[in-house]
């Protein structure tokens, strides 16, 4: 009687594990991953190319076609006071970020935080955000995005929109966002 009671009891404890992994996603066929590992030197781009939205360098480190396009990973420098991005949103994409240089106010929905060098914050798809640096001297990010979804097309595209001088054309960026699965939700980040 014990026994059968111990049995009736255990079973939907052995059944929780099992369920959860039929239920997860089964891994994809990969085809161009590398089989050694990407080392791309401070300063230099994973694909010497060298994108400048406005006075903003952005120096992939890991290209999307290095990971299938599950992720893709760039530093940001010389981000000055006042030149941070609108209130945006990604739908398909989550944004990690960690300071390397600088301090850096970030909105993510309502609520704003200071980040220092070392500091780290996730923003998940769907959830409006923007950021500024607020230091005296530039600031420099580390920036991963998952999946990659093209991202370095984006940035190929905002640094033509945005000169280092000159007013940029806000119709076109709204539909650049727009075609990269994003939206301008919002001004620059506020202060509070």
């Amino acid at each position: 009687m014990k026994r059968r009671l111990f049995l009736h009891r255990s079973l939907p404890l052995l059944a929780c594990p099992l369920a959860s992994l039929a239920a997860m996603p089964r891994a994809r066929a990969r085809t161009s991953r590398p089989t050694q590992g990407i080392a791309t030197p401070d300063g230099q781009a994973r694909d010497h190319e060298r994108i400048v939205v406005g006075q903003v360098p952005i120096l992939f480190k890991i290209l999307g076609k290095d990971t299938d396009g599950d992720m893709a990973a760039f530093v940001s420098s010389n981000n000055v006071p006042g030149f941070g991005p609108p209130l945006h949103v990604h739908h398909s994409i989550d944004e990690f970020f960690c300071v390397l240089a600088g301090e850096f106010a970030f909105q993510v929905g309502a609520e704003q935080t200071r980040l220092h060098p070392g500091d780290t914050i996730l923003i998940p798809r769907n959830v409006p955000h923007a950021f500024d640096c607020v230091s005296a001297q530039p600031g420099k990010l580390l920036v991963t995005m998952q999946p990659a979804s093209h991202m370095e097309d984006f940035f190929r595209q905002l640094a033509q929109l945005l000169p280092s001088t000159g007013t940029p054309d806000l119709e076109a960026i709204k539909k650049l966002y727009q075609a990269h699965d994003s939206a301008i939700v919002g001004p620059p980040l506020r202060l509070k």
